[in-house]
Parts: C-alpha cells; sequence; structure tokens
C-alpha cells in the first residue's frame, strides 16, 4: 500500500517529467538546426551573389581591356598613315621645288631665244636670206631656222608640261594634306576614347579589387596562372619538336627516294647535271645565334624596373621574370629576331606575345595594351611588336618580361644591358 503511494507521489511525476522532456527535445534541436540551416543558406547565397559579381566585374574588365587594346591598334595604324603621308608631302614638295626651278632654267632660255631673234630684227629671216649668194647657203640656212624653231616650240612644250605636271602634284598635295588633317582629327578622337576606356576599366578594376578575396584564393589563383603559362610553353616546345621530327623524316625520305632514282638513273641512263635543281628555304632563319647575344640585347621597352628576376611576389611566389614600369601606349619593341609562336590573350597575363629564337630560346611578353604581329610573323631585332599596358587586371601600366631556354627560366637582366 506504502509502495503503491510512494509510486502515485514520486515516481509517475518524475516519469511523465522525462516524458515531456523527451518529446520537446527534438522540438527545440529541430528549431535551432532550422536557424542554422538558414543562415547558411544565406551565406551561401552571400557568397554565391559575390562570385557571381566578381565573375561580372572580371568580364567587364576584359571587354574593357578588349575595347583598350582595339583603339590602341587603331591609333597605331593611323600613326602609320601619317607618318607615310607625311614623308609623301615632304617628297611632292621637293620635287614640285625642283620642277618650278626647272620652268624658270627653261623660260630663262627661251627668253634668250626671243631676244636674240627681236635684236636681230623682224625680218632678220627674209635679210638672212637675201644676203646668201650661194644656194647652198640658202638652204643651210632655212635649215638652221627650221632647228631654231623646233628647239623653241620643244621648249615651250617641256614648259607647259612641267607646269601640267606641277599642277597635279599641287593638286596632290592638297589633297594629301586634308587626308593629314582629317586624320590627325581621327586620331585625337581615338585618343579620347582611349581615355575614356581607361578610366571605365580602373573604375571596373577598383570594384573588383574590392570583392572579398583570402590570400590563399589569391595564392591559388596565382599559381593557376602561372601553371598555365607553364602548360602553353610546354605544349609549344612538344610541337616544335613534332615539327623537327617530322621535317627530318621528311628529308630522310627525299634523300633514300633521291638515292634509289639515281641508283636507277645509273642502271639505264647517263647521269643528269644538277643545274635547276629546286632548294628550299626555311621559313624562319636566326641572323645571328640568340646564345651569342647574352649580355648584348637591348631591353624591351624604355621604363623602371619595378620587380627584378628572383624577387619576391608574396609569401610562397618569386618573379619569374622582370616588370618594367612605363607610361601606358609605349611601343614595345622584339629583343632579338625571332618567329612569334604565340600572339593573343591569356589569363592574368593579359595581351601576351611569346617569340621563338634560335636553340630553343623564348622571350616573352606581357600586360601589354595592344599586340601589333600576329601569330607565324617574322621579326627582326628593335621591331616594334606592342604597347605598354595594364591587361590582365594588373593596376600599373608595365611590361612583363621573361626569357627562358626550354621550360629553364633565364633572368634577363644577364641578357639585357
Amino acid at each position: 500500500m506504502l509502495l503503491k503511494l510512494f509510486k502515485k507521489k514520486f515516481i509517475l511525476p518524475i516519469i511523465s517529467m522525462l516524458i515531456i522532456s523527451f518529446v520537446s527535445f527534438p522540438a527545440v534541436a529541430d528549431s535551432q538546426q532550422q536557424k542554422i540551416k538558414k543562415k547558411i543558406e544565406k551565406a551561401s547565397s552571400s557568397l554565391h551573389s559575390a562570385q557571381s559579381e566578381s565573375r561580372k566585374l572580371s568580364k567587364q574588365v576584359i571587354a574593357l581591356e578588349k575595347k583598350l587594346s582595339n583603339l590602341s591598334k587603331a591609333q597605331y595604324r593611323t600613326e602609320k598613315k601619317m607618318k607615310k603621308l607625311g614623308k609623301n608631302l615632304e617628297k611632292a614638295n621637293h620635287e614640285k621645288l625642283q620642277l618650278l626651278e626647272s620652268v624658270t632654267q627653261q623660260k630663262e632660255a627661251l627668253a634668250q631665244q626671243i631676244q636674240a631673234l627681236y635684236t636681230a630684227g623682224e625680218q632678220s629671216h627674209l635679210r638672212l636670206l637675201l644676203k646668201q649668194n650661194d644656194p647652198s647657203d640658202i638652204g643651210r640656212t632655212i635649215k638652221y631656222f627650221e632647228y631654231l624653231n623646233r628647239s623653241r616650240l620643244k621648249k615651250i612644250k617641256k614648259i607647259r608640261a612641267s607646269l601640267k605636271k606641277i599642277k597635279i602634284m599641287e593638286q596632290k598635295i592638297e589633297k594629301d594634306r586634308i587626308k593629314l588633317k582629317a586624320l590627325t582629327i581621327e586620331l585625337s578622337s581615338q585618343k579620347k576614347n582611349l581615355k575614356n576606356t581607361l578610366k571605365l576599366r580602373e573604375k571596373s578594376l577598383k570594384k573588383a579589387k574590392k570583392q572579398v578575396v583570402t590570400k590563399a584564393e589569391k595564392l591559388k589563383k596565382l599559381k593557376k596562372q602561372e601553371a598555365r603559362l607553364q602548360n602553353m610553353i610546354s605544349n609549344l616546345i612538344a610541337k616544335e619538336k613534332k615539327e623537327s621530327r617530322a621535317k627530318k623524316n621528311k628529308l630522310t625520305q627525299k634523300k633514300n627516294a633521291s638515292r634509289s632514282q639515281k641508283e636507277q638513273q645509273a642502271t639505264t641512263t647517263k647521269p643528269k647535271s644538277s643545274k635547276g635543281k629546286i632548294v628550299k628555304q626555311s621559313k624562319f632563319i636566326s641572323s645571328r645565334p640568340f646564345s651569342f647575344l647574352r649580355g648584348r640585347l637591348s631591353w624591351p621597352v624604355q621604363g623602371r624596373l619595378i620587380h627584378r628576376y628572383g624577387s619576391r611576389r608574396n609569401a610562397k611566389q618569386r618573379w619569374k621574370g622582370v616588370v618594367i614600369e612605363a607610361p601606358g601606349g609605349r611601343k614595345v619593341r622584339a629583343v632579338a629576331r625571332g618567329k612569334i609562336e604565340f600572339a593573343g590573350r591569356l589569363n592574368g597575363y593579359g595581351y601576351l606575345i611569346i617569340i621563338r629564337h634560335d636553340k630553343n630560346y623564348r622571350s616573352l611578353y606581357a600586360y601589354n595594351r595592344a599586340i601589333y604581329k600576329k601569330t607565324g610573323q617574322t621579326v627582326n631585332a628593335g621591331e616594334v611588336i606592342a604597347a605598354v599596358g595594364n591587361s590582365g587586371g594588373q593596376e600599373k601600366n608595365a611590361l612583363y618580361f621573361e626569357i627562358r631556354r626550354g621550360t629553364r627560366l633565364q633572368n634577363p637582366s644577364r641578357w639585357c644591358h
């Protein structure tokens, strides 16, 4: 009886409390889980929108860099046209002055002839004829006057032709002057557009930089960019080796074919002369081995060296080339003769040119505003290939410059003086 009362008074309430607590705990846990889930969703949405905005801004920067490149190319073409027109005008003006001098001399000679004729008198022809007794003398005198008149007419025609030529030349000069004036206006407009686009690009780049990116992400991005470049160089080397092997095989086949042909001809006919044999020349010829140019090369652009080869780039990376700070639009020149293997855009390096020199040497020019050459073209030392810029998301106008032998990096400061 007492046990029953104890159960009713103490044990049953404890059990009921435990049951209530067990029933209510999942409900509390579930609500906390819901809150955490909402926070994760919010954070995920925020990260997704930030990433989306970052991609959008990155695309905007790339599009503006492309516009800058096109404007810079157009400006370069306009400047070239203006230079050519200027030379033509100078040449035409020089020719015009020479013609005018020639016309003056011709006019003076003609004036002397007319004056001599006038001094002799109006009836000079008739007087000279009447004075002659010998018929042969009369004939000679007539012939003399005929030659004199012919010479005079020839001089008059020559003067007229020269004057006509001067008139045509003056028209051409005027036409070229008008064209030059139009090009000057066009160039001014291009420069204005370039300036505005640069401002827009700067604004977009600042916005993109404001996006929260951790150091780890930055490093990861830079490593990816370096890997891309390394992969490109490896592919170019592999392609070069493949082409070289194919050429060697072709030459071997040709030699074998020619040997067997000669053997056949030796048994049937007399040996033919080698005269008229067609010899093919390689598309890419180096004027002097690149390895001999160590310490003799000129820098690709005049500017300030802001990052040296091997200097620290960040906590885990070092510069694999040099960075030369220079005004935007300044001409970038090839350091040596070579063949352009790549001319285009590469993520992180912007507008990039890779030139292959002999003995597997390569020079790289990156961060350009615009590139003026195409893949496959052969360029000479000192030839303009690009314009300094800040493509690839760079903040400063500069040129990134590398020299490699195969995949092995070289210190550009040891090559350029």
